[in-house]
């Protein structure tokens, strides 16, 4: 077992952390700044030390191992960021798969063929250049046999050498992944060249932190995936959508420790919703995954994003109430945070009705403005001709209708039953909102895990380092292509500083794309952290009780009690509000409660004709 781990989640609105220290774990969270993520990434890092009662090198120096999910591939392609690429294709600019996306059209050139294909394309490189290229793209066609793209990859080195400062990087189509889709793999190449420079920059400032701090191991980089690496040999693209794989890798851990056949994973946080599922243990991959709505040679997460989240911003289209898509984000954030945000938000909401408490949000670390969140309902409260308190339970109640009803059309989809499986609610919001979304669904069974808004940097706790390589079965011998593989797989670990006989091999073959494929696994496994927390010892203090209004119900009696006190065994009947350090657990009219051995809260719909006692 690992002195210390720290592992941390940049999400949206907060950056979470989950520390293990002397066998306790320690969840904190911080607001992102997205003007500078080294910025939350530095204080989500103070947080953790202060929990701890120890100094930033003092949590440094007895730590093992640090893991990072982190945002910046994705917010480079949301943002549209990303720096001006050219790309010599052997399709026309018009089909080439990314161009509009990731490149504009006018910096894509046909590339040369024949003989004199290099000196053709030596010249069509000084033309995108000119034009402003920070990289390039060389993406050749089905039919060359890799001597063309050797001849322009050598012909650019000898005229734009590494060590002279007019470079620019210049990647080939199918480094990053083989495959036999042209079109695929140049989209795969055009998307990593396009996070790579944002994504460099930052995660070595962020390791450099650490080694300003006297931590002397490598920050490890969680992938998309599954698996991670040092900043030194992570591929950009491998960064994108890594918070949510993390989250749905912890999720893969609970379902096991459960016996859960069937998870649905609901990650709510301040900016948006995400679903996805863990099924028999296994986390649902796509084969490929779509960025930006182009499709990319990288097997992603199957997760589908809904624009439903804490900061979700309510307004009236026409004489109809809508919540989102639209986002305060982090900043300026709800009303209620104080940070300059006007518009009426799901937070806002919570706080109006006293769902959240100013007083316990974030532990108390946070003070909410409340009077802030009900000048920020006070217009939509006029047009819609009710109250304020009104008004914000009606956003909530239009929240829970529409999500549940997206979500319980995404599950057919799927081919998944609602009624047959269980609601893993994680995120700052998940745990807020989860039952009345569930119920909207057609889900009775909800799982809080004790770690919940910190869920995604916990199941960044449990990745190993794993280097991965395949190739088409059919290109040599297969004991050749096996062996081959191999020694790229040992190669990336002798990169991250481990011996042949450290590493687990597993070799396995796939066919995608009616093509046979030999892959081959390396994996170092890493210290981790139980997924097991203890409950509160002894009784529960007594609950307070508070006059909520609940939508369809109107003003009732409502429970608030610690959730971290809570013992083993303790069940209550809603409505009801646990408090918790970083988020408030919502158990609605209806759903009654059970802290289990785990100190995990099970929430379970009452269904007419139920006793209620």
């Amino acid at each position: 077992m690992a002195g210390t781990t720290i592992s941390i989640d940049t999400g949206g609105t907060f950056t979470d952390g989950f520390v293990v220290h002397n066998a306790r774990a320690h969840s904190v969270k911080t607001l992102t700044t997205p003007h500078d993520l080294l910025v939350c990434f530095r204080a989500v890092l103070e947080a953790a030390a202060d929990s701890i009662g120890v100094s930033v090198s003092e949590l440094l120096e007895s730590t093992d191992v640090v893991r990072y999910a982190t945002t910046v591939g994705t917010n480079q392609v949301v943002e549209r960021t990303g720096p001006r690429l050219g790309l010599l294709s052997a399709e026309p600019a018009g089909e080439a798969a990314g161009v509009g996306v990731f490149i504009d059209p006018e910096m894509v050139s046909e590339l040369a063929e024949g003989d004199d294909a290099a000196a053709q394309s030596l010249s069509k490189i000084r033309d995108l250049l000119h034009r402003g290229a920070r990289g390039l793209v060389l993406a050749a066609g089905p039919g060359d046999d890799g001597s063309v793209v050797a001849a322009v990859s050598e012909t650019f080195l000898d005229n734009y050498p590494r060590h002279c400062l007019d470079t620019v990087p210049l990647l080939t189509a199918g480094a990053v992944v083989p495959d036999a889709d042209v079109s695929r793999r140049t989209a795969t190449a055009l998307f990593n060249a396009y996070v790579h420079p944002s994504a460099a920059d930052f995660l070595y400032r962020a390791e450099d932190h650490l080694r300003s701090l006297g931590y002397r191991r490598p920050l490890l980089i969680v992938h998309n995936d599954g698996g991670a690496a040092r900043v030194a040999r992570t591929i950009a693209a491998k960064t994108y959508n890594s918070g949510p794989m993390a989250g749905l890798l912890g999720a893969r851990e609970i379902a096991g420790d459960y016996g859960i056949d069937t998870l649905v994973t609901v990650d709510m946080g301040g900016t948006s919703l995400d679903v996805g599922i863990v099924s028999d243990g296994v986390v649902r991959m796509l084969e490929h995954g779509l960025v930006a709505g182009v499709e990319v040679s990288l097997a992603l997460p199957q997760l589908e994003p809904f624009g439903a989240g804490g900061g979700s911003i309510a307004w009236l289209d026409g004489d109809v109430l809508r919540v989102g898509p639209r986002s305060a984000g982090a900043h300026p954030g709800p009303a209620c945070f104080g940070l300059g945000g006007a518009e009426p938000t799901v937070t806002d909401a919570d706080a109006v009705l006293g769902i959240l408490r100013p007083e316990a949000f974030l532990g108390g670390s946070m003070p909410l403005d409340v009077e802030a969140a009900h000048r920020a309902y006070q217009q939509l409260a006029e047009a819609l001709g009710r109250s304020v308190t009104e008004t914000a339970a009606q956003v909530r109640a239009s929240l829970h209708r529409e999500t549940g009803r997206q979500l319980a059309e995404q599950l057919s989809a799927w081919g998944i039953d609602p009624a047959g499986a269980t609601m893993l609610a994680f995120g700052g919001n998940g745990p807020t909102h989860c039952a009345a979304i569930a119920a909207a669904a057609g889900i009775g069974d909800v799982l809080v895990m004790p770690y919940a808004p910190v869920f995604s940097a916990y199941g960044a706790s449990t990745v190993d380092i794993v280097h991965r390589h395949e190739a088409p079965a059919g290109q040599a011998g297969e004991d050749d292509t096996r062996a081959r593989l191999q020694a790229a797989v040992l190669r990336d670990m002798r990169g991250e500083g481990y011996r042949a006989e450290q590493v687990q091999i597993e070799v396995s073959s796939s066919t995608r794309d009616g093509s046979d494929y030999v892959s081959v696994e390396g994996r170092y496994p890493l210290p981790r952290a139980s997924s097991e927390a203890p409950a509160g010892a002894g009784a529960a203090s007594a609950a307070r009780s508070a006059g909520i209004f609940w939508d369809g119900h109107g003003v009732l009696p409502t429970a608030i009690v610690e959730r971290d006190a809570l013992p083993t065994g303790f069940t209550l009947t809603g409505p009801a509000l646990l408090d918790g350090a970083a988020s408030t657990c919502v158990v609605p009219p209806d759903w009654t409660l059970t802290i289990d051995e785990r100190g995990a809260a099970r929430l379970r719909r009452i269904h007419s004709g139920e006793n209620r006692s």
